[in-house]
């Protein structure tokens, strides 16, 4: 038997049930239950927690999904701010949560679902209507502000935060997925234009005030010391011969001086000095401290690139970020502030105005003739540095008024000679010592304690407030009736609000993407080992190939690696597709099929079959032979003769006698029984390797 015709024998019996493997294996779908290929959902507020905001109809977000071979379904809903002030939705304890003046506010901003048989791109926040990321700050009102400071109630934080909020630039946040013959493609990206922690400080406003009082207390103490009594006694004893001298060389008679005094006067305001420190804002890093308002702003920019972060990053829950920011308020506080402290109020205290006014009377013979004054105006950083600042001016009445253009020259030089020495002697005593450093060594004392007072403002932050951007977990739809199966979330930025507590959890600015996998190229028909039957060794036959793709795939196959050769067709809308080869001729055959969607081209599938020469029967028994001629009769009591000779198909037998002659017998079929023994016993032997083989196969 040729060696097609025997496989074909074996292989028959097991045709149906390869069949029914292949067929059942192609047609399962890659979700189950889903009907959809794509699904893209773009939503600019959602949350959890003691409020389901998935739930509320005015904050739905916009969703799309096609089926294999279907339409491009796709939304674009921008949603406006005037409806988001409108939704008054309370978290426990009477705290509105979003609406006008709520916890949570979001500016204008839109939402994009866009889906193909493809693709599926999603896309919420600052996005156009193609859901392409808008970059950059955005317009006024774009970002989102988290308002903690209704939370503050339940702390005990009276003496740290008075006032708490998170705010954050412009939000966005886009999704893509892309179908492939296996894991979908998938890109996400978000954008976070700013984020800042921003804070009213008690403490911070206390050490202003206390830093003013002290400063205030300092400079009325300066100025009744160096205006204190009896301070300028020496000075005044000091000018009396000098100056009597230089009157009575006027030629006037003989003069003399009688109740003469003198008083120094001061106006030192290192108070007002420190409101020139105050009203500058004072910045290490990330921290900017405003005296002057007690406001604390923390840029979560300098500490992070907002915009390439890993995903799931929490904000302020890393202990070298948070080291950072109190590091830089204890340098803002005990370094920068001391610092600019000196320098203001040593210049201030360099331009202090110092007077000094001495006052005398003017006798001649005992009669009061004439007033004579004598004024200094300098100031303390004239005394204590050089003193070239120091100025004298003379005015008097009496007999000395027309001459005073004279007596002028005369007192100047006692400017430098006694008065400005005796001056500085006088300032320094009360002063004493480096008069800035020790007044800022003790307004340090009340600085250091701000700052102890601020160590716990980071633990404040984290119990009211937990800040994640990029977060991707748990990726689901909010639309009920999506299939989260093999989903993708990137938020922009998920805030939670007393996380311990789980009040509220908000997602501002979500994208969800979900693609299902192209359906593999699959050959149903004819199954791996199929036999077609031709009549002769040189007759040929048409062979159908059928099979499945993704719908409106191009499908190529080829036979037995003949490019030339090859079919081609398209996946109709059920996946299926057919193609036939004609004048296939005898012989072993491979069938191989590829799917071609787009640039992408899927694994090949693959069968073998064979076309074989039907099979000689080995039980017809053919044409009957015609009979022979009998023999003529032998004379009696002779030897034998030979027998006729048979007919086709028959033999004759010898007749006994002896006469000689030519002829054969009848057919009688009696000659075919060892042939069908024959057969039978081949049948069954067929049969048993038949079943030896499949057993051996499982």
């Amino acid at each position: 038997m040729p060696r097609t015709a025997t496989r074909f024998a074996l292989r028959a019996g097991a045709t149906a049930t390869v069949a029914a493997v292949i067929i059942g294996g192609a047609a399962l779908p890659a979700h189950a239950a889903a009907t959809d290929a794509t699904q893209a959902e773009g939503r600019l507020l959602s949350g959890s927690g003691s409020v389901d905001l998935d739930s509320v109809a005015a904050l739905a977000g916009s969703f799309g999904a096609t089926a294999p071979g279907g339409a491009t379904a796709g939304q674009s809903d921008p949603l406006d701010l005037s409806v988001l002030n409108s939704i008054g939705i309370n978290v426990p304890g009477g705290i509105q949560l979003l609406g006008q003046n709520g916890l949570v506010n979001v500016g204008v901003a839109g939402q994009v679902a866009s889906t193909d048989t493809t693709s599926a791109v999603a896309a919420a926040g600052a996005v156009g209507a193609d859901g392409a990321i808008q970059v950059g700050p955005g317009t006024p009102g774009t970002g989102a502000t988290v308002n903690l400071t209704p939370l503050l109630g339940d702390l005990d934080v009276d003496g740290v935060v008075s006032e708490l909020s998170v705010g954050l630039g412009a939000l966005s946040a886009r999704a893509e997925a892309t179908r492939t013959f296996g894991a979908p493609d998938v890109t996400t990206d978000y954008q976070v234009a700013g984020a800042q922690v921003r804070l009213v400080s008690p403490a911070v406003q206390q050490l202003v005030t206390s830093l003013d009082t002290t400063l205030g207390t300092t400079d009325d103490t300066v100025n009744a010391a160096i205006g204190e009594d009896g301070l300028t006694t020496e000075l005044t004893a000091a000018l009396l011969d000098p100056v009597t001298d230089a009157v009575n060389t006027l030629g006037l008679g003989v003069l003399t001086l009688d109740d003469t005094t003198a008083q120094l006067t001061a106006d030192v305001d290192l108070q007002g000095a420190l409101a020139t420190v105050t009203q500058q804002p004072l910045t290490d890093g990330p921290v900017t401290i405003d005296l002057s308002s007690g406001v604390v702003t923390i840029d979560l920019a300098q500490l992070y690139t907002l915009n390439d972060l890993p995903a799931n990053t929490t904000l302020l829950d890393d202990a070298t970020i948070n080291a950072q920011i109190t590091g830089a308020i204890s340098d803002i506080l005990t370094e920068q502030l001391p610092a600019l402290l000196t320098t203001t109020l040593t210049n201030a205290l360099d331009v202090a105005d110092v007077q000094l006014v001495v006052d005398t009377g003017v006798d001649l013979l005992g009669a009061d003739v004439a007033g004579l004054t004598l004024t200094v105006d300098t100031t303390v950083g004239d005394l204590l540095g050089t003193g070239d600042g120091a100025t004298l001016t003379v005015t008097g009445d009496g007999i000395l008024g027309p001459v005073l253009g004279t007596l002028d020259p005369l007192l100047q030089p006692l400017l430098g000679s006694t008065i400005v020495p005796a001056l500085t002697g006088i300032l320094g005593d009360v002063l004493g010592g480096d008069f800035v450093a020790d007044t800022v060594q003790t307004l340090l004392t009340t600085i250091t304690s701000t700052v102890t007072a601020l160590d716990p403002l980071l633990d404040v932050v984290n119990q009211l407030v937990s800040v994640t951007i990029n977060s991707q977990t748990a990726p689901a739809f909010t639309e009920p009736t999506a299939d989260d199966t093999g989903a993708t979330t990137v938020r922009a930025v998920r805030v939670q609000l007393l996380p311990a507590a789980d009040l509220a959890t908000v997602d501002l600015a979500t994208a969800t993407v979900q693609a299902d996998p192209f359906a593999g190229i699959a050959i149903t028909s004819p199954e791996d080992g199929t036999d077609y039957t031709v009549p002769a060794d040189d007759d040929t036959t048409s062979v159908p190939v059928t099979g499945t793709a993704e719908p409106g795939a191009d499908v190529d196959v080829t036979l037995d690696g003949d490019d030339e050769g090859t079919q081609s067709t398209v996946a109709g809308e059920d996946g299926t597709w057919t193609v036939t080869f004609p004048g296939v001729a005898v012989g072993d055959h491979e069938a191989e099929a590829v799917e071609t969607i787009g640039t992408l081209v899927s694994d090949p599938a693959a069968v073998t079959f064979a076309v074989a020469a039907a099979p000689v029967d080995p039980t017809d028994p053919g044409t009957p032979g015609t009979p022979g001629t009998p023999g003529t009769p032998g004379t009696p009591g002779g030897a034998g003769g030979p027998g006729g000779a048979g007919g086709a198909g028959g033999a004759g037998a010898g007749a006994v006698g002896n006469g000689t002659g030519a002829g054969s017998l009848a057919y009688t079929g009696a000659e075919l029984l060892p042939l069908l023994l024959l057969a039978g016993l081949l049948l069954a032997a067929g049969g048993g390797t038949l079943v030896a083989r499949r057993m051996r196969r499982a």
